[in-house]
């Protein structure tokens, strides 16, 4: 289920407007994971056939080289274009992307016509022919190409300058504000810029270097709203979410507020379950600006956090997909379906 930013989608009976993604072929191999929305576009990554992987690498990173199968779909025109992999190699993905295409004309939005993928990927570091522990991130930016070739374009933005850890200790935080966050267990967070393309390392207070766990369970960068701000959401092994607010052109981090999850939780939870309820194994399952969601050890319904209020609530309508959330616009002009046995014709 597509959860549309239009008001009108209220008015369904689900609660929702309920769209398939059945036109688009199936993958080669396993299934395709939703990993982005943005307008009316999804971006949908899977596996191509297994290729042969590098004689040299480590069994660690080795199992996690694919082949990129890139799909983009519009689930309202039943349209998708298929996204060839960087130059036919199989790569270890760090996050795939939707980008506005064109944007040269004022106003242009994005769509099946006007759109970039934006693949990144961990280049291994060799020393005498094995990988010694650490890599670094690579861009990939496709581009559809013009009407005389119809391919596509790939251009790649190779930064050696960021370091990372191993890849299994490399882990999506974020993305907000034009970048996007990645968080590493050696205590950094990794940002690239999707007008520039250029990676950088994020500078966080000595302190917070010192507390903070950088796991991919527990750690969240998120926007302020309209404050412009870049906020941290953390939460600690005792069941407590702290938020640490970083405005722009100000390199002082804030702890904006923690929220015990023992006080919080009462009246939502039977009360002798309070204290142990959200210690251990509660991850964060998604967050953004306006909350985090959290997910209890053996439960099947989510708990989320208001960031502005810091409030509690029981998400029982959402128990039963307890994965991450991607926004959708329904696309305008309206499509309009022509009568006609041919469902996929559509009129404008």
């Amino acid at each position: 289920m597509f959860v549309p930013s239009s008001a009108s989608a209220s008015d369904e009976p689900s609660g929702g407007l309920q769209l398939s993604i059945d036109f688009v072929p199936p993958a080669n191999r396993g299934t395709r994971e939703l990993v982005d929305g943005r307008g009316s576009l999804l971006l949908l990554l899977g596996e191509k056939d297994r290729t042969e992987r590098p004689t040299c690498m480590c069994c660690w990173i080795a199992a996690d080289y694919m082949t990129p199968d890139l799909v983009v779909c519009e689930p309202l025109t039943r349209q998708y274009q298929a996204i060839p992999p960087p130059s036919g190699r199989s790569v270890c993905v760090l996050g795939a992307f939707l980008l506005n295409g064109d944007t040269s004309t004022a106003g242009a939005a994005i769509g099946m016509e006007n759109f970039r993928v934006l693949l990144v990927h961990y280049q291994p570091d060799y020393s005498n022919g094995e990988v010694n522990g650490h890599g670094h991130p690579l861009a990939s930016v496709f581009t559809r190409g013009g009407r005389n070739d119809g391919g596509w374009h790939c251009g790649e933005m190779d930064e050696v300058g960021v370091y990372l850890p191993r890849l299994d200790e490399v882990h999506l935080a974020g993305r907000t504000g034009g970048r996007i966050y990645w968080g590493c267990e050696d205590k950094q967070v990794v940002v690239l810029d999707e007008r520039t393309l250029q990676f950088s390392a994020m500078t966080l207070a000595e302190q917070m270097m010192k507390w903070l766990e950088f796991g991919r369970d527990n750690f969240r960068v998120v926007g302020g709203g309209h404050s412009g701000m870049v906020r941290i959401v953390h939460l600690t092994y005792d069941g407590e979410v702290e938020v640490f607010g970083h405005g722009r052109g100000n390199d002082d981090w804030v702890l904006e507020m923690r929220v015990r999850m023992e006080e919080a939780s009462r009246g939502l939870v039977v009360e002798h379950e309070e204290e142990e309820f959200f210690a251990g194994e509660t991850r964060i399952i998604d967050a953004d600006e306006s909350l985090v969601a959290l997910l209890p050890p053996n439960e099947t319904c989510l708990f989320s956090v208001d960031l502005e209020t810091m409030m509690l609530k029981r998400e029982d309508g959402r128990k039963k997909y307890n994965g991450t959330a991607f926004p959708y616009t329904l696309p305008w002009p309206p499509v309009m379906r022509a009568c006609g046995d041919d469902a996929t014709k559509t009129r404008k």
